[in-house]
């Protein structure tokens, strides 16, 4: 009997070790991959985060406009140009330059096709019929970009008409021109109108088109044709002649609010 009882408890216990030691072994098992599920769960989130810093990035690097390209007729509106040559902003600087610049999609275009866009629309007709003058100015983020631009657009078709100009223009000129509520091509001719009649305002010549402001400058002795220097110092050649840090002092007291272009070496 003795026997019997100590035979069956000792298969208890044993039993009971078996119980232990199965338990421990399920619970390594179950609770290892633990482990490497966290890690795969933090190197997804990681890599979600860089796509979205690297994408954040890139769309800002698309968007921020490097050079400008003013367009004048009456309608005065500037086209900011990306590091990859595509029109990103458009903007009016008069009533007819906003009601012009609504009424075509020249974003995300390359600035030489925006251009053709530009002066074949229906909008524009109207103001380049009766040998309406279209003045371009380029303001690259380099001088070498100004030319380049210069030249690209220089050879398109549209560039061909004899009421078209092209011409680089100064940069240190620009959030002047914006201040003073005129788009940079008209800008610069205001000042040669200016240099010859110190009365005229910036007020004066905002609803004037750039023939107007032409025949106006020839009426007074100047040459009509605006020359405009490649140099940093941005100095106009001919009547007229000056640089944009004599200007800068008559706006000095007025806030500039417009967009900055962003110049790369």
């Amino acid at each position: 009997m003795d026997n019997r009882i100590r035979d069956a408890m000792g298969s208890v216990r044993a039993e009971e070790a078996l119980i232990r030691s199965t338990k421990a072994f399920l619970a390594s098992k179950t609770s290892a991959p633990a482990k490497p599920f966290s890690l795969r769960y933090a190197a997804v989130a990681f890599a979600c985060l860089a796509f979205m810093v690297l994408g954040f990035g890139g769309w800002n690097f698309y968007m921020a406009p490097v050079s400008a390209i003013s367009v004048d007729v009456n309608p005065s509106i500037e086209l900011g140009v990306n590091r990859l040559d595509r029109v990103v902003s458009v903007k009016g600087y008069n009533e007819d330059g906003k009601a012009l610049a609504a009424s075509v999609e020249l974003k995300n275009l390359n600035y030489s096709d925006a251009l053709d866009v530009l002066l074949s629309s229906e909008t524009m007709q109207p103001y380049r019929a009766n040998d309406g003058l279209v003045s371009i100015t380029v303001i690259g983020n380099t001088e070498q970009k100004s030319e380049e631009m210069r030249a690209r657009i220089a050879a398109c078709g549209y560039a061909a008409a004899p009421n078209v100009e092209c011409r680089c223009g100064n940069r240190e000129e620009v959030e002047i021109a914006h201040a003073s509520g005129l788009s940079f091509g008209k800008y610069r001719a205001y000042l040669e109108l200016q240099a010859l009649d110190p009365s005229v305002t910036p007020e004066d010549v905002q609803g004037l088109t750039m023939r107007q402001i032409r025949d106006k400058i020839q009426e007074l002795g100047g040459s009509g044709n605006a020359q405009y220097g490649q140099g940093s110092g941005g100095q106009r050649n001919g009547n007229g002649a000056g640089n944009g840090r004599g200007r800068k002092q008559s706006y000095s007291g007025k806030q500039i609010t417009s967009v900055k272009y962003k110049r790369t070496e």
